[in-house]
């Protein structure tokens, strides 16, 4: 049963955030640290820019008082510094996307050094993908080398989508509030085969920062978090899911739509002759306000979406299970397409 005392992290979570917020909304238009809406053609003041950097801080001062510090933990830490403040620098002065990708490389390189690993990847066809076969040793700590593959990419992917949802604001903040709140549960129901002290700390403590942080961030957004915030949540959110005991599936559920439109919309840069890593609005979330749907009814479309796979991501406890909600995911996004495709059909003839 839950006690009192496990809340409090997430309280105090809540309300440095909250705080902090009130802080940024004084002190960011005095120093200049505000969005130019006029280059993405809107018509609404500049508000702060860059606010997510409040959920490093939030995360970095609750870890430090309610989480003991052990190796992984201190690797999720620095690795976080580091998407933080280049995501930051990204921000104000537009740095090339080939850094970016480097120093999220680099952030994955950090977290495997720091001893994370997956020993197995559970598949429906009842045989594991093992990830323990070839390793080394780095001073006292021993690297699977496809372990540290297979989690690079996967910090990789999961900033990426992160950042790339929050094409609308709120979206970010509410999709990851929804996925530690499941990591959260997730955690307590493995509690008795794992201790899950720390990830049950960290979850609820992201979680309560981004439900104050949406406060804000619902359309219509007081301030953006930009990419300070979307890419460490995203760093997060993939970090929490590989730790103790391994969440890889129920995220990949809870992300599933998102991160099948960002594939969708790479193959289709790239079938077009751009870059994979240039921006646009070809993103579902943009569709979505393309066809009419005002931001907050996009908002709600894709919350619902993602509160819906991460629940049953909760309920199924089989690794078969939970591929065939995946693949119900493909179905139901198909479906979205289709709808989206014939309204924009029909909002063009009009």
């Amino acid at each position: 049963m839950l006690q009192v005392s496990q809340f409090l992290p997430a309280a105090v979570s809540f309300l440095l955030t909250f705080a902090g917020i009130k802080v940024i909304l004084k002190v960011f238009p005095k120093l200049g640290l505000l969005d130019k809406p006029g280059d993405y053609g809107l018509t609404r003041k500049p508000v702060p820019y860059s606010a997510g950097i409040i959920f490093f801080i939030v995360f970095l001062i609750c870890t430090l008082i309610f989480v003991d510090i052990t190796k992984p933990i201190a690797g999720v830490i620095f690795a976080g510094l580091l998407v933080t403040t280049v995501s930051f620098l990204d921000d104000r002065f537009k740095l090339s996307p080939f850094l970016r990708l480097f120093v999220q490389f680099l952030a994955g390189v950090i977290v495997v050094l720091a001893g994370v690993k997956i020993q197995l990847i559970n598949t429906p066809f009842g045989t594991p993908l093992m990830l323990d076969s070839f390793q080394f040793k780095f001073f006292t700590e021993t690297i699977w080398i496809l372990s540290g593959i297979a989690i690079v990419i996967w910090l990789i992917l999961m900033m990426n989508v992160m950042n790339w949802l929050d094409g609308i604001p709120g979206l970010s903040s509410g999709i990851s509030a929804i996925a530690q709140i499941s990591i959260f549960i997730l955690s307590m129901q493995q509690f008795h085969v794992v201790d899950q002290s720390a990830l049950i700390i960290i979850s609820s403590v992201l979680a309560a920062s981004c439900v104050a942080f949406l406060i804000f961030d619902f359309s219509p957004p007081k301030l953006l978090m930009g990419d300070s915030g979307s890419m460490f949540l995203g760093f997060m959110l993939g970090a929490l899911s590989i730790i103790s005991g391994g969440k890889f599936a129920t995220a990949l559920l809870i992300m599933g739509f998102p991160v099948l439109d960002a594939f969708w919309v790479i193959l289709k840069r790239i079938l077009r002759g751009k870059s994979p890593m240039s921006g646009d609005l070809s993103h579902f979330h943009h569709k979505l306000l393309n066809v009419g749907l005002s931001a907050r009814k996009a908002l709600i479309f894709n919350f619902a979406i993602c509160a819906v796979f991460a629940a049953i991501a909760l309920l199924l406890g089989t690794t078969k299970g939970k591929a065939i909600a995946l693949l119900s995911v493909f179905l139901i996004m198909g479906i979205a397409g289709v709808v989206v495709w014939l309204l924009t059909k029909r909002n063009q003839r009009v």
